[in-house]
């Protein structure tokens, strides 16, 4: 357990305590942009590894609730949507997104309509999904601690967004929200069928559907 607690806290950590504050232009200043995202990108896949061998190498025994079959039937619903949300929010111009700024340029369009962080927003889901299914503490470290990264992770770019003198900026986050549906409801902007990515819908099931059946290759249980 001590190989995947250490993971999950430097996995954090290292996200919300470098790339969310000012720590990463002091960074970005000495090493550089490329330098920095490579020292950044070799720590996090680091702690990734570190979470993904502990969580495998631990017994799932300890459990804080125990799984029903209704509760994987509410993973199943969860993991669905987490998966169009993962596709369609890549396919999304967003800006949001790493060295992705130039989207600024671009109409809002798509999943940034519901929300301007769905990738994020799809980990959440996905994570939560896995916690009801499962139910250990094992799994609470693992998935947790990305549930909270991506959550966390919102309120930190939009801290640092928010304080953006760019037109473009102050335009996007205007008329978008962190909390889905929210900019939709409060009518900073409007939907219509033009915004609904088919292809990304499309390969989202479809990933889903791959992962269905595959899951138990993948990681020893059926979905």
């Amino acid at each position: 357990m001590t190989v995947l607690i250490t993971g999950c806290i430097v996995f954090v950590v290292t996200h919300l305590g470098i790339a969310s504050t000012p720590l990463r232009g002091w960074l970005q200043k000495g090493l550089g942009t490329k330098g920095y995202l490579l020292l950044y990108s070799l720590i996090s896949i680091l702690a990734l590894g570190m979470m993904i061998y502990g969580y495998n190498h631990v017994p799932h025994t300890e459990f804080l609730w125990y799984p029903t079959v209704w509760a994987h039937q509410v993973t199943k619903v969860l993991l669905l949507v987490a998966l169009m949300m993962l596709v369609m929010g890549i396919l999304a111009p967003n800006p949001t997104l790493v060295m992705n700024e130039r989207a600024l340029e671009e109409d809002i369009t798509g999943l940034v309509k519901i929300t301007r962080h769905p990738i994020q927003w799809s980990i959440v889901l996905f994570c939560i999904g896995h916690l009801v299914a499962n139910g250990d503490l094992a799994s609470l470290w693992f998935f947790g601690s990305l549930a909270a990264l991506a959550f966390f992770g919102m309120l930190a770019m939009d801290a640092r967004h928010r304080k953006e003198t760019d037109p473009k900026w102050q335009h996007f986050m205007a008329s978008t929200s962190m909390l889905p549906f929210h900019a939709l409801a409060s009518g900073k902007t409007r939907m219509t069928g033009a915004d609904i990515n088919w292809a990304g819908l499309i390969a989202g099931v479809a990933l889903y559907a791959a992962i269905y059946w595959f899951h138990d290759l993948l990681s020893g249980v059926s979905l």
